[in-house]
This record gives C-alpha cells, structure tokens and sequence, in this order.
C-alpha cells in the first residue's frame, strides 16, 4: 500500500504491532498514519524507518507517551507530521459524540441497554 492508516485498539497483543518487521515489509514510498492509540507504533522503529528513507513519511494523531517528549527526534522530522491527538476535533464529530452520550445516559435512566455500545459481549 502507498498509505498505511492505523485504526485499532490498543491491547496486549497489538502493542507496539508496528514495529522494524513491519516497516521493513513496507514500501519506501510508503505513508504510516495513526491515529488510533500511540502505543500500536514503536516510535524507535518508526524513527529509524524514516530516517533510513525505508518510509517516506508519518502522520501522528497520536503518541506513546501523550504528550510527546519534546526531545522526540520525530518532533524535527520535515516528513512527519505530528498532532496534539485533536484528529476528532471537529463541530461535527464533537456535535455527534455529545449526542451519543447524551443517548446512553437516558437509556441508563429509563434500565435500557445503551444504544453507543463498544464491547457488547460484556454488557450486562
């Protein structure tokens, strides 16, 4: 792929998933964004992949950890694009997010099951 973009959650099996193996299976003209969990990437691999030209560029939405150490050789990369993790921080998607809590708290209210559930096999 030309772009790798990362949606994932992070747990004890995909940390640090994206990692040297990973890259290395990559093109060099070759686009990793994340913006799902800082935690997935690990930025010394991800660091050395750039800096080698193994990958052409990133953009982070996220880091590991938040905020970024301001000493992160990524911060000074002119082919990384880093961000505060504000990737969600639309009108709309902030508009749409309230609605959803807003829906899960009236449905606790009334003893419903919350309709804005992740990780249903759980919910009782």
């Amino acid at each position: 792929s030309d772009v790798l973009s990362i949606h994932a959650g992070l747990t004890a099996e995909t940390k640090n998933r994206f990692d040297k193996m990973t890259f290395a299976r990559m093109k060099n003209s070759a686009i990793l964004i994340n913006t799902a969990r800082g935690g997935l990437v690990n930025e010394i691999d991800l660091t050395e992949a750039l800096e080698t030209g193994q990958l052409w560029g990133a953009g982070l939405d996220v880091t590991n950890p938040e905020p970024m150490d301001p000493k992160n050789p990524l911060l000074n990369m002119e082919n990384v694009c880093v961000l505060p993790h504000i990737g969600s921080a639309t009108e709309e998607t902030r508009d749409n997010m309230a609605m959803m809590a807003a829906s899960n708290l009236l449905a606790a209210i009334k003893g419903e099951k919350m309709p804005q559930i992740i990780n249903k096999e759980v919910y009782q």
